[in-house]
């Protein structure tokens, strides 16, 4: 369902790209709104943290780092939609795991805490250390990624970040399986970090 074609690295990439310009044609309206004790309407938003998780292939876990954006708009306390990038890297005893991918949030506000869920689309390399199965060096895919978290207030502008994902990638058929079945894993990400706002995060309501 989610192998690649030639255009396993054209698409993603243009994707990340219109979302590049629409972060950064937004981020003269958000400064604009900024005002002290005026109510915000968007924000831009950058985190990254510490990932750990189960890489679904073989019993060692990876760690490694997540950085991403997230381009918001406000539309009251319940929900507002974001527009959201990330890339993170993994290694681990068996394998580098390296995606980027980018999708649709939802953010709550609740007193400092804000959950959110999202949805992700992207690509996948992974560089196995022990190449005999398969046996390559390294494979690529597309990549969906399902999952949410919570941001927590600490400070003026900054958020502590409690994230999970699950990501799901199909590598096609692999001799080395019954039938030539697709090689697939489902990895579990969890990300602890931090978020930096343009505005204060009170701000924003």
């Amino acid at each position: 369902m989610f192998n690649w074609s030639k255009r396993r690295i054209l698409g993603p990439l243009g994707l990340l790209l219109w979302l590049a310009v629409v972060l950064v044609s937004g981020q003269q309206a958000v400064r604009a709104q900024a005002n002290p004790g005026a109510s915000r309407k968007a924000d831009i938003s950058v985190f990254g943290g510490y990932s750990f998780g189960n890489p679904d292939y073989g019993p060692k876990r990876n760690t490694g780092g997540t950085i991403g954006a997230n381009y918001t708009r406000f539309y009251g306390r319940f929900i507002s939609p974001s527009l959201e990038v990330r890339a993170n890297r993994t290694s681990g005893y068996l394998l580098n795991e390296e995606t980027i991918s980018a999708g649709i949030r939802g953010v709550s506000d609740f007193s400092r805490f804000h959950p959110y869920g999202d949805v992700l689309f992207g690509g996948v390399r992974l560089s196995y250390h022990y190449p005999y199965f398969p046996p390559n060096l390294h494979d690529t895919s597309s990549v969906l990624s399902v999952g949410g978290g919570v941001d927590v207030d600490v400070v003026r502008h900054i958020q502590a970040k409690f994230d999970f994902q699950r990501e799901y990638m199909n590598f096609g058929g692999n001799g080395t399986l019954p039938n030539n079945a697709d090689f697939t894993l489902t990895p579990n990400v969890f990300t602890i970090g931090a978020v930096y706002h343009t505005g204060g995060s009170k701000d924003r309501r």
